[in-house]
């Protein structure tokens, strides 16, 4: 019962494996009722389920933003996918988790669309200490990633902080409503063994990356060959931004291979791997609502989109990305509104 059901969360589990791989390379709200599926020692274990006690967020059902109205989309679902960098090394470390993957994945059920927002890691927004209690007791502003650190880690509120922290960035200061009604995360130690147990995944190259190929060539990334497409961006032509189109190039891949071999086909053959790294408050009836889904849907709906028009600079002594906020208000207005 369980594998047939996990169509769903195959594919949004492989859409976020593929970011773990970027935490290597670092620097320096309402969620529904959590499903402990597994900790990233591939030991089970309870987390805790329940929000952090912020204050809500307006609900905005219609706007009006330079002439035109908005009315917001009743039949759309946000899920937040996180890339959690809780390696082995990192717990033998005692380095802490960060969400160095974010990425919004909205599937409009109205249109069948299924949209894949990436947000820069080292975003500057408002993130909040949370306690043991889930209690907001400090708010900050720095990276985005660092609100998943802040939560206390992943057995307490650190994907709920991540959830909220992100929801409100995407408000851009509260004009318009972004809800994140689910989360998915994976860790670091996942994708190797995911990527093998696909036999690979392949990508044509769109530059030369050390160690994987050159620009135009056809490969196929294994589990070492995976991590080096998707870590390098220091040797990139945009660096991060680079780095986040072949983490949607490698989803977009995957997909394609999981596609191939029959979404409910790979969810059983995958179930042992990466239940051992998963973790999502998705709950089961849920997933057997959307199970098959890939195998039906077409991925050319698919769109993958990055932001791009902020600017990276230091404040202080560390390095941050400073959103565009009209960007990514047309963004977000896209996928969750509709003009009237």
């Amino acid at each position: 019962m369980k594998k047939s059901i996990l169509a769903f969360v195959l594919v949004a589990v492989v859409a976020s494996c593929v970011f773990f791989s970027a935490c290597n390379a670092g620097e320096g709200s309402t969620v529904l009722g959590e499903t402990s599926i597994s900790s990233g020692t591939g030991e089970g274990t309870a987390i805790v389920s329940g929000d952090i006690e912020v204050e809500q967020l307006e609900d905005i059902n219609e706007v009006t933003i330079n002439g035109v109205t908005y009315k917001q989309k009743n039949n759309v679902m946000n899920i937040l996918l996180l890339g959690i960098d809780s390696d082995a090394e990192r717990v033998k470390q005692k380095m802490g988790w960060r969400s160095d993957m974010i990425m919004l994945c909205t599937i409009d059920n109205d249109t069948g669309a299924i949209t894949l927002t990436s947000i820069p890691r080292d975003t500057y927004a408002k993130i909040y200490h949370v306690n043991e209690n889930g209690e907001a007791t400090n708010e900050v502003v720095e990276k985005l990633n660092h609100a998943y650190a802040y939560g206390g880690g992943p057995n307490s509120y650190s994907a709920q902080n991540a959830v909220q922290c992100t929801m409100e960035f995407l408000t851009c200061d509260g004009q318009i409503s972004v809800p994140i009604h689910n989360y998915i995360s994976i860790d670091l130690d996942g994708l190797p063994q995911l990527t093998d147990a696909l036999d690979g995944v392949e990508v044509t190259l769109d530059q030369a990356v050390s160690d994987v190929g050159s620009a135009g060539e056809t490969v196929d990334l294994n589990g070492s060959r995976a991590r080096k497409f998707l870590e390098n961006r220091h040797d990139m032509s945009e660096g991060e931004m680079t780095r986040q189109y072949h983490e949607q190039l490698f989803i977009q891949s995957m997909l394609e291979e999981i596609k191939d071999m029959g979404a409910k086909e790979a969810a059983s053959d995958l179930y042992e791997t990466f239940m051992k790294f998963t973790r999502t408050d998705l709950s089961l009836d849920t997933v057997m609502d959307l199970a098959g889904s890939l195998d039906s849907s077409n991925l050319d709906n698919l769109v993958m989109q990055r932001m791009q028009q902020g600017e990276g600079r230091y404040e202080g002594p560390v390095w941050y990305y400073f959103a565009n906020m009209d960007e990514v208000l047309q963004m977000m207005l896209a996928t969750q509104y509709t003009p009237v």
